[in-house]
């Protein structure tokens, strides 16, 4: 039996058009308020990886400046350059262990 590997962004869409996941409680939703302050874990898992995504475009807009000579304060690019490292680093250990329990769920015997 052959699997195709999906992308992240297609599982998330297909997790997401499920609605088989559970709201996490105590995290704030980004929402209105409408589900009693809960968020899917979908949705979280979604807004980490626009926080990190966000932290890469912040990192090279600030080495950008600094190559160009406009940034004056060297501090603000390195740790701008740091916190986007800490940001995928930490987006792809999450990744790594959400693909090792899947691989573990798939090899689980049913019966």
């Amino acid at each position: 039996m052959k699997i195709d590997a999906i992308p992240m962004s297609e599982q998330l869409r297909m997790l997401r058009t499920g609605g088989s996941t559970a709201p996490l409680d105590g995290i704030p939703s980004p929402e209105d308020g409408s589900n009693g302050g809960q968020v899917s874990f979908v949705d979280f898992l979604s807004q980490q990886f626009q926080t990190a995504n966000q932290s890469g475009i912040e990192a090279e807009r600030a080495l950008e400046q600094a190559v160009l000579g406009e940034e004056v304060n060297p501090h603000n690019t390195v740790i701008a350059v740091q916190k986007a490292s800490i940001s995928l680093t930490l987006m792809m250990t999450i990744k790594e262990r959400l693909e090792r329990a899947y691989q573990e769920l798939i090899r689980t015997p049913l019966g």
